[in-house]
């Protein structure tokens, strides 16, 4: 192989490496503090509600590698997030929600619906309309994190790693700031 193929074949393998460690970085963030999961028989089963602006826990004892189902009821008469993480997470995950709040993605009460007309191209001639109503619907598909909306209940269940410093938080606009976070105990 000439030098100049070499120097190819390096750069490749460089450029490969480099991409399996930014895509490890990228996927420890949720891996390092546990998982979604299923729920198994010997899950435990935790019911926590949530007020405007607050939880009925503000502690919650758990074990490494423990499974458990939260049932989350929402009283308030705002949507509220159930998120798990380290606090400096949140904080960022804090600017992305308060973005789709600004963008009128997410309202104060759940997540919105909004109409945008797409282009097509109709060809010479045609006298149908130059475009099409398409609803677009909110996203909120963190798999740490769940959305419950005013007066709905729902299930998230989350398998623990031995991480540390964990915290369940609603991080919509001044929730947070509000005290709405609680702590994980590691026992």
């Amino acid at each position: 192989m000439n030098r100049s193929g070499l120097k190819l074949l390096a750069f490749g393998l460089l450029i490969g490496a480099a991409s399996q460690v930014f895509a490890a970085a990228s996927s420890s963030s949720t891996n390092d503090i546990g998982q979604q999961a299923k729920p198994t028989p010997t899950t435990r089963t935790i019911f926590i509600k949530m007020e405007d602006i607050g939880y009925s826990q503000r502690m919650i004892e758990v074990k490494p590698g423990e499974t458990v189902r939260f049932v989350l009821k929402n009283e308030g008469a705002l949507m509220h997030e159930f998120n798990i993480g380290r606090s400096s997470a949140q904080l960022e995950h804090q600017r992305e929600m308060a973005a789709l709040f600004k963008d009128g993605t997410l309202t104060p009460t759940g997540m919105a619906k909004s109409i945008t007309w797409r282009e097509r191209w109709t060809g010479s001639g045609d006298s149908s309309p130059p475009g099409y109503p398409e609803v677009v619907e909110a996203k909120h598909d963190d798999p740490n994190a769940i959305l419950v909306e005013p007066g709905t209940t729902k299930e998230f269940v989350w398998t623990f790693t031995d991480g540390a410093s964990l915290n369940f938080a609603c991080t919509l606009p001044g929730h947070y700031q509000a005290g709405m976070v609680g702590e994980f105990v590691m026992r």
